[in-house]
């Protein structure tokens, strides 16, 4: 077996080694991850320059760690076409600090590593633990190896990838996992004015999340201390709307 690892937060990343080290027990694994952090840099791919790849072992039980000097869109491209020889069997992408829930998929680096390794054909995970500090990675890496293999004994076909968020919590707290829909994530006081020392004025992106009571989402899920999977698929096709526009009668010219 051949394993891909990747992430956002950057090649040197606790969460990163801690997943490596969970996977290796399942095959050989294949660390290629960004040179520098790239959260929030959604399926971005690096077109108008050239990437560099240079070998950065991280001694945690691969077969070779490289990082680019590129985003997890790149490094799973660049992975699956010329850095690792031979049929890749899993890409598996995290883990990434901080959760990734709701609309937060579109822009998450993590997700979109999984997404590279699905629209790629191959069965892919991304992986999130929802805490921004105190990361307790155990309950997480010990996860994840449970599930990959759970997908590589399944002989998985589909173009999907699977979007798993965990409690930052000890195993005996979690309740359970739990199989559930993309939820929603919405923010209020999205953008911040201020003045830099020259007086000149700038915007800060950021945000507060506005809680939400919705049910059977990856949030409900984990704020009830369970593990939430949420499979994704590549096909970004709304059906029913589809079913609606064929009775539309619009003539042109």
């Amino acid at each position: 077996m051949k394993i891909i690892v990747t992430n956002d937060d950057g090649i040197e990343s606790n969460g990163i080694k801690y997943l490596a080290k969970a996977v290796a027990k399942l095959g050989d694994v294949y660390i290629v991850a960004p040179r520098t952090p790239q959260s929030a840099g959604s399926h971005a791919m690096t077109l108008h320059k050239p990437l560099r790849v240079d070998e950065y072992p991280l001694n945690v039980g691969e077969k070779k760690a490289l990082r680019v000097s590129g985003t997890p869109a790149d490094c799973v491209l660049l992975a699956l076409d010329v850095l690792v020889k031979g049929k890749v069997d899993l890409v598996v992408s995290g883990i990434n600090e901080g959760p990734n829930i709701g609309s937060d998929v579109i822009y998450s680096g993590t997700v979109a590593g999984a997404r590279e390794g699905a629209l790629n054909g191959i069965p892919s995970i991304a992986v999130s633990l929802d805490a921004y500090k105190d990361f307790n990675f155990d309950v997480a890496s010990k996860f994840t190896y449970l599930f990959a293999k759970k997908i590589l004994e399944e002989k998985i076909e589909d173009r999907i990838y699977f979007n798993i968020n965990i409690p930052n919590v000890n195993e005996e707290e979690i309740k359970g996992v739990k199989f559930v829909k993309q939820g929603i994530r919405t923010y209020k006081d999205r953008v911040l004015i201020g003045k830099d020392p020259f007086e000149r004025t700038f915007y800060w992106i950021g945000g507060k999340v506005v809680d939400d009571d919705e049910k059977d989402t990856e949030n409900d899920a984990i704020r009830n201390n369970f593990i939430a999977v949420t499979p994704m698929s590549v096909d970004l096709t709304d059906y029913l709307w589809l079913k609606k526009l064929k009775d539309w009668k619009i003539q042109f010219p």
